[in-house]
């Protein structure tokens, strides 16, 4: 694919992410982030400070609660600040009850501008792929300040496994993170595997007793109008995930009987994030 057609296949991709993730009630948000969390935690133990963090925004992970806690374990811990559009990013100390003051597009930093560099930094990520590249808001902040601070500041990118896309096509500016961390747990790469033998994950879904893609098209086609309005693009997303189009088919099996028949993890975690919702809306 050339860049013209990467650019704008991650336009669609970040415009449905960014949708379905808004699309999810806070409830299922912060229990995602809580077991975001725990995963984290465990990382961190064996990573250097200072610790950059982010703060969210756009329904974005909220790792607040470990940033306290880290500070009150006396953890060196940052937060990224714009100077300039176009720059590599700068870092702020920042402590639990550090005076806030407001920095590009709104976003609280300490307003305290002495710069403090991190060693490891964490790095929001709207979607990602199974190499550990980052699909995040098409700024260039993250990977123009990877560039600058170089090997020795570790990124870890921090997001959802519903957002897991099959490649973002990485072009030569684009850094892999260290390590990508969901709710699930740290990303496992991806490794080629050839086989002279038919396994049962190479079988047609049908023969292994999952739900084709058009069945499940159907179900979730079928569901949509039942759907509140601002849950939509949580559907819209699966389908989306999906890549084919079905009609409806409204006396199809409920989202209840059709998950532990879908066979893709990435999809899995979508409808189990549209079943929370639905159930927390």
């Amino acid at each position: 694919m050339n860049w013209p057609e990467v650019k704008a296949g991650r336009k669609e991709a970040r415009q449905k992410m960014l949708a379905a993730r808004s699309a999810m009630t806070m409830a299922v948000r912060e229990d995602l982030s809580r077991r975001l969390i725990d995963a984290l935690r465990s990382v961190l133990k064996e990573r250097p400070e200072p610790v950059s963090f982010y703060w969210p925004i756009k329904a974005e992970p909220d790792l607040k609660p470990l940033m306290r806690e880290l500070d009150e374990a006396g953890v060196d811990v940052c937060l990224p600040v714009c100077i300039k559009l176009g720059e590599p990013l700068t870092f702020r100390r920042w402590t639990k009850g550090a005076k806030m003051e407001r920095g590009f597009w709104d976003i609280p930093v300490p307003a305290d501008s002495t710069e403090m560099q991190p060693k490891t930094l964490i790095a929001p990520i709207v979607g990602f792929d199974g190499a550990g590249y980052r699909l995040g808001y098409g700024g260039g902040f993250f990977d123009r300040t990877l560039a600058k601070l170089g090997a020795e500041a570790a990124a870890i990118g921090i997001g959802f496994s519903m957002f897991r896309l099959a490649t973002i096509h990485p072009q030569p500016h684009d850094i892999p993170m260290a390590v990508i961390v969901t709710e699930t747990g740290l990303l496992a790469r991806e490794t080629a595997r050839a086989s002279e033998v038919c396994y049962l994950d190479e079988a047609d879904d049908a023969y292994a007793g999952f739900a084709t893609e058009h069945e499940i098209a159907a179900v979730l086609a079928g569901l949509r109008d039942a759907v509140p309005p601002e849950r939509q693009p949580l559907i819209d997303y699966a389908l989306w995930q999906l890549g084919v189009e079905a009609a409806p088919d409204r006396s199809a099996s409920s989202l209840e009987a059709l998950l532990p028949r879908v066979r893709n993890d990435t999809l899995h975690a979508t409808l189990k994030a549209l079943r929370a919702t639905l159930a927390s809306a």
